[in-house]
């Protein structure tokens, strides 16, 4: 009986620290769910839209019609909301050419946001704190955004741009 008992403890003393260093140990960007694939006009990466979460997604479609002229094409000021472990709204589109604005709001933990196909990042956000940050559309696909801090965005913290032509 001593030995069944001591046995189980060890067993799961394992399950413990084996769950531990695989979450701590977890590389950001490497989820099962990141399939990539080529993109037109030289983009390094897009998220492939079967991958994404069934159901409960909400969408925040800019009207570039109603925005201002800008350089390159209308200028598109986006809100998002970044809490633990989402953002909100989950998915952006704006038409190439545009000049996308994004203001970043942090309601709860320490966060940034970032868009590495426009080479867009913010500083690390406390609850509270907004950034804002700007780009010119100029590449067509849909892009992953999400935030880098520890295993974020391993836990979903990401949500995805699409640019149309």
């Amino acid at each position: 009986m001593k030995n069944s008992v001591l046995v189980l403890l060890i067993v799961l003393i394992l399950l413990v620290l084996g769950g531990w260093y695989y979450f701590a140990h977890a590389k950001p960007g490497s989820e099962t769910n990141m399939a990539t694939m080529p993109v037109q006009e030289g983009a390094s990466s897009v998220v492939n839209s079967n991958t994404l979460p069934p159901g409960g997604m909400e969408t925040g479609t800019v009207d570039t019609n109603a925005s201002s002229s800008a350089a390159l094409g209308h200028e598109d000021d986006i809100a998002v909301s970044a809490f633990n472990f989402g953002f909100s709204p989950k998915t952006l589109t704006v038409k190439k050419g545009d000049h996308v604005k994004i203001t970043i709001t942090n309601t709860g933990g320490v966060h940034d946001f970032a868009i590495d196909e426009f080479n867009v990042h913010t500083s690390r956000l406390n609850t509270g704190d907004t950034a804002t940050v700007e780009f010119d559309a100029t590449k067509t696909g849909t892009f992953q955004y999400y935030c880098s801090v520890g295993n974020h965005r391993a836990m979903g913290m990401w949500g995805t741009l699409t640019v149309t032509p």
